[in-house]
Protein backbone atom coordinates (compact mmCIF):
# COMPACT_ATOMS: atom_id res chain seq x y z
CA UNK A 1 0.00 0.00 0.00
CA UNK A 2 1.60 3.60 -0.83
CA UNK A 3 -0.02 6.70 0.01
CA UNK A 4 0.89 10.03 -0.92
CA UNK A 5 -0.13 13.26 0.37
CA UNK A 6 1.28 16.58 -0.87
CA UNK A 7 1.18 20.35 -0.44
CA UNK A 8 -1.08 22.71 -2.51
CA UNK A 9 1.89 23.89 -4.00
CA UNK A 10 2.73 21.46 -5.73
CA UNK A 11 -0.61 19.63 -6.34
CA UNK A 12 0.21 20.66 -10.23
CA UNK A 13 3.44 18.62 -10.13
CA UNK A 14 5.21 16.15 -8.28
CA UNK A 15 8.72 17.53 -9.96
CA UNK A 16 10.66 20.11 -8.17
CA UNK A 17 10.74 23.05 -10.56
CA UNK A 18 14.82 22.65 -10.65
CA UNK A 19 13.84 19.07 -11.71
CA UNK A 20 15.39 17.41 -8.64
CA UNK A 21 13.72 14.53 -7.72
CA UNK A 22 14.01 12.84 -4.40
CA UNK A 23 16.12 9.32 -4.51
CA UNK A 24 13.31 6.33 -3.49
CA UNK A 25 16.03 4.77 -1.23
CA UNK A 26 16.34 7.75 1.26
CA UNK A 27 12.48 7.16 1.58
CA UNK A 28 13.25 3.53 1.96
CA UNK A 29 15.91 4.35 4.79
CA UNK A 30 13.96 7.18 6.69
CA UNK A 31 10.79 4.12 6.76
CA UNK A 32 13.12 1.68 8.23
CA UNK A 33 14.81 4.18 10.43
CA UNK A 34 11.74 4.95 12.34
CA UNK A 35 10.67 1.31 12.92
CA UNK A 36 14.30 0.80 13.96
CA UNK A 37 14.86 3.96 16.75
CA UNK A 38 11.35 2.63 18.29
CA UNK A 39 12.73 -1.29 18.94
CA UNK A 40 14.60 -2.59 21.85
CA UNK A 41 17.85 -3.67 20.30
CA UNK A 42 19.09 -5.47 23.39
CA UNK A 43 16.65 -8.00 23.09
CA UNK A 44 18.06 -9.21 19.96
CA UNK A 45 19.09 -8.72 16.08
CA UNK A 46 15.70 -6.92 14.35
CA UNK A 47 15.63 -6.34 10.64
CA UNK A 48 12.99 -4.09 8.89
CA UNK A 49 11.90 -4.63 5.48
CA UNK A 50 10.17 -1.66 3.53
CA UNK A 51 7.85 -2.78 0.93
CA UNK A 52 8.71 -1.39 -2.76
CA UNK A 53 7.70 2.02 -4.00
CA UNK A 54 6.43 3.18 -7.06
CA UNK A 55 9.21 3.21 -9.56
CA UNK A 56 7.01 6.01 -11.32
CA UNK A 57 7.36 8.05 -8.41
CA UNK A 58 8.67 11.76 -8.41
CA UNK A 59 8.78 13.71 -5.40
CA UNK A 60 10.24 16.81 -5.22
CA UNK A 61 13.83 16.96 -3.66
CA UNK A 62 13.67 17.97 -0.02
CA UNK A 63 15.56 20.27 1.08
CA UNK A 64 16.11 18.86 4.85
CA UNK A 65 16.43 15.08 6.25
CA UNK A 66 13.40 13.08 5.87
CA UNK A 67 11.96 12.25 9.09
CA UNK A 68 9.75 8.96 9.70
CA UNK A 69 6.94 8.34 11.94
CA UNK A 70 4.56 5.39 12.91
CA UNK A 71 1.74 6.31 10.98
CA UNK A 72 -1.93 5.03 13.36
CA UNK A 73 -2.27 4.86 17.08
CA UNK A 74 1.51 4.70 17.05
CA UNK A 75 1.98 1.37 17.85
CA UNK A 76 4.80 -1.38 15.76
CA UNK A 77 3.44 -4.31 14.62
CA UNK A 78 4.70 -7.14 12.58
CA UNK A 79 3.33 -5.08 9.47
CA UNK A 80 3.20 -1.35 10.37
CA UNK A 81 2.44 1.84 8.02
CA UNK A 82 5.18 4.51 8.32
CA UNK A 83 5.47 7.83 6.85
CA UNK A 84 7.87 9.83 5.85
CA UNK A 85 7.67 13.74 5.56
CA UNK A 86 9.66 16.21 3.41
CA UNK A 87 9.47 19.53 5.73
CA UNK A 88 12.11 21.54 4.15
CA UNK A 89 10.90 23.87 0.71
CA UNK A 90 8.61 21.45 -0.64
CA UNK A 91 6.14 19.43 1.85
CA UNK A 92 4.74 16.13 1.25
CA UNK A 93 4.20 13.06 3.40
CA UNK A 94 4.62 9.67 1.73
CA UNK A 95 3.45 6.27 3.68
CA UNK A 96 4.91 2.47 2.88
CA UNK A 97 4.60 -0.84 4.49
CA UNK A 98 7.40 -1.50 6.65
CA UNK A 99 7.58 -5.89 7.90
CA UNK A 100 9.77 -6.76 10.91
CA UNK A 101 11.31 -9.74 11.83
CA UNK A 102 14.27 -10.50 14.46
CA UNK A 103 16.89 -12.91 15.48
CA UNK A 104 16.23 -14.19 19.22
CA UNK A 105 16.15 -17.31 21.23
CA UNK A 106 12.53 -19.15 21.52
CA UNK A 107 11.08 -21.96 23.32
CA UNK A 108 10.16 -24.89 21.22
CA UNK A 109 7.86 -27.61 21.89
CA UNK A 110 10.01 -30.80 22.35
CA UNK A 111 6.39 -32.75 22.33
CA UNK A 112 2.78 -32.33 22.04
CA UNK A 113 1.14 -29.94 25.06
CA UNK A 114 -2.51 -30.07 25.35
CA UNK A 115 -4.44 -27.22 26.04
CA UNK A 116 -5.12 -25.51 29.90
CA UNK A 117 -1.68 -27.76 30.84
CA UNK A 118 0.90 -25.84 33.35
CA UNK A 119 3.99 -25.82 30.86
CA UNK A 120 7.44 -26.21 32.50
CA UNK A 121 11.12 -25.52 31.43
CA UNK A 122 11.82 -29.28 30.60
CA UNK A 123 8.71 -29.34 28.08
CA UNK A 124 10.61 -27.28 25.56
CA UNK A 125 13.92 -26.75 23.84
CA UNK A 126 16.19 -23.43 23.20
CA UNK A 127 16.98 -22.41 19.87
CA UNK A 128 17.78 -19.18 18.54
CA UNK A 129 15.68 -18.44 15.16
CA UNK A 130 14.70 -15.51 12.86
CA UNK A 131 11.46 -14.58 13.54
CA UNK A 132 8.37 -12.78 11.94
CA UNK A 133 7.12 -9.78 13.79
CA UNK A 134 8.51 -8.21 17.24
CA UNK A 135 10.35 -9.76 19.89
CA UNK A 136 7.42 -9.26 22.33
CA UNK A 137 5.52 -11.81 20.65
CA UNK A 138 7.80 -14.79 21.93
CA UNK A 139 9.20 -16.51 24.75
CA UNK A 140 12.35 -17.32 25.45
CA UNK A 141 13.15 -17.32 28.48
CA UNK A 142 11.41 -20.35 30.56
CA UNK A 143 11.41 -18.74 33.63
CA UNK A 144 7.97 -16.68 32.12
CA UNK A 145 6.55 -20.21 32.48
CA UNK A 146 5.96 -19.80 35.95
CA UNK A 147 2.10 -19.89 36.92
CA UNK A 148 0.86 -20.06 33.31
CA UNK A 149 -0.95 -22.43 31.39
CA UNK A 150 -1.43 -22.69 27.45
CA UNK A 151 -4.53 -21.03 26.30
CA UNK A 152 -4.23 -23.64 23.13
CA UNK A 153 -2.60 -26.88 22.13
CA UNK A 154 1.00 -26.68 20.81
CA UNK A 155 2.74 -29.38 18.51
CA UNK A 156 5.52 -30.77 18.88
CA UNK A 157 8.33 -28.52 17.33
CA UNK A 158 5.91 -25.60 17.30
CA UNK A 159 7.56 -22.12 18.76
CA UNK A 160 5.83 -20.87 22.00
CA UNK A 161 4.32 -17.59 21.20
CA UNK A 162 3.04 -15.06 24.07
CA UNK A 163 -0.58 -15.29 22.73
CA UNK A 164 -0.24 -19.05 23.77
CA UNK A 165 0.11 -18.47 27.34
CA UNK A 166 -2.55 -17.54 29.95
CA UNK A 167 -2.06 -16.93 33.57
CA UNK A 168 -3.01 -19.38 35.72
CA UNK A 169 -5.81 -18.51 38.25
CA UNK A 170 -4.32 -17.87 41.55
CA UNK A 171 -7.55 -18.51 43.42
CA UNK A 172 -10.02 -21.13 42.54
CA UNK A 173 -13.54 -21.59 43.23
CA UNK A 174 -14.58 -22.98 47.09
CA UNK A 175 -11.57 -21.84 48.20
CA UNK A 176 -11.47 -19.75 51.85
CA UNK A 177 -9.78 -16.37 51.29
CA UNK A 178 -9.10 -13.06 52.45
CA UNK A 179 -11.55 -10.12 51.88
CA UNK A 180 -9.48 -6.73 52.08
CA UNK A 181 -12.30 -3.73 52.08
CA UNK A 182 -10.40 -0.40 51.63
CA UNK A 183 -12.88 2.39 53.69
CA UNK A 184 -11.25 5.84 53.94
CA UNK A 185 -7.87 5.43 55.49
CA UNK A 186 -9.48 2.39 57.21
CA UNK A 187 -8.47 -1.49 56.22
CA UNK A 188 -10.76 -3.83 57.02
CA UNK A 189 -9.89 -7.83 56.68
CA UNK A 190 -12.78 -11.14 56.39
CA UNK A 191 -12.66 -14.47 55.39
CA UNK A 192 -14.69 -15.64 52.52
CA UNK A 193 -15.55 -18.22 50.41
CA UNK A 194 -14.65 -18.08 46.56
CA UNK A 195 -17.35 -18.24 44.27
CA UNK A 196 -15.35 -18.53 41.06
CA UNK A 197 -11.44 -18.86 39.98
CA UNK A 198 -9.59 -15.54 39.36
CA UNK A 199 -6.30 -14.41 37.69
CA UNK A 200 -4.27 -11.59 39.47
CA UNK A 201 -6.71 -8.42 38.44
CA UNK A 202 -9.67 -10.87 37.50
CA UNK A 203 -12.51 -9.15 39.00
CA UNK A 204 -14.04 -11.94 41.45
CA UNK A 205 -17.18 -12.73 43.76
CA UNK A 206 -16.89 -13.87 47.31
CA UNK A 207 -18.92 -15.00 50.02
CA UNK A 208 -18.87 -13.31 53.47
CA UNK A 209 -18.35 -16.82 55.67
CA UNK A 210 -19.57 -14.57 58.91
CA UNK A 211 -22.14 -12.14 57.20
CA UNK A 212 -23.34 -14.75 54.10
CA UNK A 213 -22.68 -11.31 52.32
CA UNK A 214 -21.81 -11.88 49.04
CA UNK A 215 -19.18 -9.02 47.77
CA UNK A 216 -16.89 -8.23 44.27
CA UNK A 217 -13.62 -7.73 44.65
CA UNK A 218 -10.32 -7.84 42.69
CA UNK A 219 -7.74 -10.47 42.86
CA UNK A 220 -4.23 -9.04 44.25
CA UNK A 221 -2.66 -12.36 45.18
CA UNK A 222 -3.28 -15.96 45.70
CA UNK A 223 -5.90 -15.95 48.24
CA UNK A 224 -6.45 -12.53 48.54
CA UNK A 225 -9.18 -10.04 47.61
CA UNK A 226 -9.76 -6.09 48.01
CA UNK A 227 -13.17 -4.60 47.74
CA UNK A 228 -13.14 -0.48 47.74
CA UNK A 229 -16.24 0.50 49.80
Amino acid sequence: MLLLIVAPLWAGGLQAADGAITDPDLIRKAAARAVLERLDVAKGVADVTVDNLDPRLRLPACSQSLSGFIAGDGLIRDHTAVGVRCDGTAHWTIYAQVSVSCSIPVLIARHTLGQNVAPSATDFDIETRRMPGLYSHYIGDPALLAGQRLRRALSAGEVLTADALLTAPVIHRGDQITVIAQAGGMQIRASAIALSDGRPDDRIRAQNLSSQRVVEGVVRSAGVIEVVL
